[in-house]
């Protein structure tokens, strides 16, 4: 495995995330899903550029920049969630964003993270794989049966 497949999950991240914006354009602003648009487009042109400079930069280089990418599309995938939950207050919406889209690309991403250090022999113990696995299902579990907005108010008078 390449560390240019990193960059090419990020763009698939990005295009999800086009189209679910604009699937749910009455709860978004206009123009965020043509901004994951050009994240996209900016995506292959990294991939393009990376191509061109195959030769020069170790591998080592290309997995960080590739990661940092991952690292990026990953963090509007959660400020999608953040989103709906806090400033439009549409928290079913928010648990079912969680559920569908949010844990399975984090998942997936630690999944293929952890492959590709255990590929290139890094010393990643099973534990920390075990650990960010089961914190991600305890993540996934109290935001979608326990933040309800009735015990966030509940929280708020104390």
């Amino acid at each position: 495995m390449l560390p240019e497949f990193f960059a090419l999950l990020s763009v698939d991240l990005f295009a999800l995330l086009s189209m679910l914006t604009c699937l749910l354009e009455d709860r978004f602003p206009k123009a965020i899903s043509y901004v994951y648009v050009i994240g996209a487009l900016m995506g292959f042109g990294h991939l393009w550029v990376s191509k061109e400079f195959l030769t020069v930069f170790g591998e080592n280089m290309r997995f960080w920049y590739n990661v940092l990418y991952l690292a990026i599309a990953l963090a509007n995938v959660i400020a999608i969630n953040v989103y709906l939950a806090v400033s439009k207050r549409m928290w079913t919406l928010a648990k079912a964003w969680s559920a569908a889209v949010t844990f399975p690309a984090m998942f997936i991403s630690i999944f293929f993270v952890y492959d590709y250090g255990y590929l290139r022999g890094a010393a990643f113990s099973m534990l920390m794989l075990q650990v960010l696995i089961v914190g991600s299902a305890v993540i996934l579990g109290i935001s979608v049966a326990v933040l309800s907005p009735a015990l966030l108010e509940k929280l708020r008078r104390r």
